[in-house]
Order: C-alpha cells, then structure tokens, then sequence
C-alpha cells in the first residue's frame, strides 16, 4: 500500500488535525485518509476545485454517532485489552530469528502475489 509523507507541516494544522481524529475517535491516519476521502469525493462530483466549505457534511457514521459514554467504554476496554498484552510473560527470541517484516514478505513471496491479493481486493 502507498505511504504519504507531508514535509515541513505546520504544527497548528497538525495539531487540530490530531485533535479532530482525536474527537471522531480515529488515529491520525484514518483522519487524514477520511478527510482526503471526503474532499476527493466532493471534488470529483463537482468537476472542478471544491472550496472547503463547500464539502457537503457526510452522512454520520456510526462511531460518529457514540456517545461519550459509549466511548469511554471503548477507550477502557482497549486500555483493558492493553493491560493484559503487557501482564503476559515475555521471552526471549531466538538470535538469528527473523524479523516481523521478513516473515511477512516471505509469506507473500510464496503465495505469489501482493498484499493486495492476500486481502481479496485484486481483480
């Protein structure tokens, strides 16, 4: 999957950009890819350069629709779930083990395709 990488961000844009996926309960990238998503998607159906404003409201998505009691459950019970990842005993891994993104992209080598095709979106 392409990587973006934005340089020289301004820190006030990146900082109400991490509060507003704060707020939909989204990680940085999945706002930035929501947010891209939804001006791409008024820009196409305008043909032309859309001003922001102009980007109609989206229809509210479920998690958008939580309550704030809804998500602080959800917000404890991933801390939850964290908790106990941490509580498991560590090991040691073996020297010479492979690393995590070795395994994977030897897995893919021997399917013989893509990630993409591992996920079932190829055609």
């Amino acid at each position: 999957m392409p990587a973006l990488q934005v340089r020289e961000l301004p820190e006030d844009l990146y900082e109400a950009l991490r509060e507003c996926a704060s707020n939909e309960d989204r990680s940085i990238s999945q706002q930035t890819i929501h947010i891209l998503r939804e001006y791409l998607r008024a820009y196409r159906a305008s043909n032309e350069p859309v001003a922001w404003t102009a980007v109609p409201a989206a229809p509210q998505t479920p998690q958008a629709n939580i309550g704030v009691d809804e998500r602080e459950q959800r917000v404890r019970k991933r801390a939850l779930a964290f908790e106990r990842i941490d509580a498991l005993p560590s090991f040691n891994v073996p020297g010479g083990f492979p690393e995590p993104a070795e395994l994977v992209r030897s897995a893919r080598e021997e399917r013989g395709g893509s990630s993409l095709e591992w996920r079932g979106d190829a055609q």
